[in-house]
């Protein structure tokens, strides 16, 4: 659709936001700028606010938004100060909030930001230039941790004998492509093209803290909502899932949060068929309890 990002279940999202031309919404994760879209076209009235850490987003979007700029603030920010700035825009509550997780194409597919076993650019894997780049972060990590961030973001098959080489190697590894032979030396054949995917993967979400920004940025957008008002969240990842579905429990529980849906929703044989990126996508939905 763009050539930052294509979005996912853009269906699914129009239908399942329930959007009114008197709503205030936030894409929590704007990234190219797609699901915005289409909730903007979709609507007349309706206000929106587009959050995303990576500046190329922001600037990308903003270029994108023709006639629509009017009804629509962008922020450079991690949404886990969602609430912080929704106080600045004297905003009370939102009708609706998206997060749509994970790296976006346009990440990476450029090699500079270092995202890529393919591609070779210096070890970053940042999704702000306010986070400390992967190579860094490897000389302030020991072999137990790394274990951990492998096995557990990863479920990396030989986990404890790739950390115990990532970190002995650390400071000869440069670059991705310095990443991927380490990889290639001590995988098994068999194992090569998952470790691969699954190492980077890894790296990428503990170098921006992803897992842990997702369980303070879910907690804070579902305050945040008006009564009715509905939650979407497409994962890619089992850990990702994971969380969305603890957290979505967990307000079930307390009955702060209604689920829309006993299934996960997920894209259609077309659409993946179109885009194969999205075979992973995973999409909950919950609805704020009107005696909220």
């Amino acid at each position: 659709m763009d050539k930052f990002h294509e979005p996912v279940l853009v269906a699914e999202v129009i239908a399942w936001m329930n959007l009114k031309d008197d709503g205030i919404y936030c894409d929590c994760t704007v990234g190219g700028g797609g699901h915005l879209l289409k909730m903007l076209e979709y609507t007349r009235n309706a206000r929106f606010v587009g959050i995303d850490w990576d500046p190329e987003a922001i600037a990308y979007v903003q270029k994108c938004l023709g006639d629509f700029r009017e009804r629509v603030d962008l922020y450079e920010e991690n949404y886990i100060y969602l609430d912080e700035l929704a106080a600045r825009m004297n905003i009370k509550g939102f009708n609706g909030i998206l997060f749509d997780l994970g790296a976006s194409w346009h990440q990476l597919t450029t090699p500079e930001r270092g995202f890529s076993f393919n591609l070779e650019g210096k070890l970053l894997m940042q999704m702000s230039p306010a986070v400390f780049p992967l190579y860094e972060k490897l000389h302030r990590t020991n072999p137990v941790e790394l274990y951990g961030i492998l096995k557990e973001y990863g479920d990396v098959p030989n986990a404890r004998k790739l950390a115990k080489f990532i970190y002995q190697r650390r400071n000869e590894l440069k670059t991705t492509i310095d990443l991927r032979r380490l990889i290639e030396r001590h995988s098994p054949q068999k194992l090569l093209k998952k470790n691969l995917h699954k190492v980077f993967q890894a790296l990428r979400i503990w170098t921006n803290e992803e897992l842990k920004n997702l369980r303070v940025g879910l907690e804070k957008a579902i305050n945040l909502l008006q009564p009715q008002g509905r939650l979407i969240v497409i994962a890619y990842h089992s850990g990702e899932d994971r969380i969305v579905k603890e957290i979505f429990k967990k307000f079930e529980k307390n009955k702060t949060l209604k689920l829309l849906h006993k299934k996960v929703i997920r894209p259609n044989a077309e659409e993946v068929r179109r885009n194969p990126a999205a075979r992973s996508a995973r999409m909950r939905v919950g609805e704020k309890c009107a005696s909220c």
